[in-house]
């Protein structure tokens, strides 16, 4: 991630057990390579970070909030 002042990760949230029955679909593609995601057909939206679906919250945190409790505890 940059040296920003702010970061902002986002996490597509996986289908429910129940949305996979009622037959529904993700609507949000993520881009490979970059830190982006297209909404639909025409909606994109940039961050500092996005993880799949697929992703565990172990690796969430080791990637995005790990670094920062380290760097908080360094001053």
């Amino acid at each position: 991630m940059s040296s920003s002042t702010v970061r902002v990760a986002l996490r597509i949230r996986p289908l429910s057990p129940q949305e996979h029955l009622n037959g529904e679909t993700e609507c949000v593609t993520q881009l490979p390579g970059v830190p982006q995601i297209v909404i639909g057909a025409d909606r994109a939206f940039t961050f500092d970070h996005v993880f799949a679906s697929e992703v565990g919250q172990e690796q969430m945190y080791d990637d995005s909030i790990k670094p920062l409790v380290t760097q908080f505890l360094q001053g």
